[in-house]
C-alpha cells in the first residue's frame, strides 16, 4: 500500500489539489495503526497519524489517500 498527501489548504509551496508527497506502508499493527516509511531516516516505520500532524503543521490541511494496488496488476 502507498500513502499520498494532497494539499487542501492554501500554501505558497504546494498548490491546492496537488499530490505532493508519498510514503510506503510498511505495516499495520493489530490495533489498526498504519506504519509508513519515507525517504528520511527519521520517518521510518512511523505512525500515519503522527505524520499527518507534521504535514498539517507545515502546510495546512491535508487529504490523505491510501492506495492498495490490486495483486493482479501487470
Amino acid at each position: 500500500m502507498d500513502v499520498f498527501y494532497e494539499q487542501v489548504a492554501p500554501d505558497p509551496d504546494e498548490p491546492q489539489g496537488e499530490i505532493y508527497h508519498a510514503a510506503v506502508v510498511t505495516s499495520v499493527t493489530p490495533d489498526g495503526d498504519i506504519k509508513l516509511t519515507q525517504h528520511t531516516s527519521s520517518f521510518q516505520n512511523v505512525s500515519l497519524d503522527s505524520r499527518v500532524h507534521v504535514a498539517t503543521r507545515n502546510h495546512g490541511e491535508q487529504r490523505v489517500h491510501i492506495v492498495r494496488p490490486h495483486p493482479d496488476w501487470h
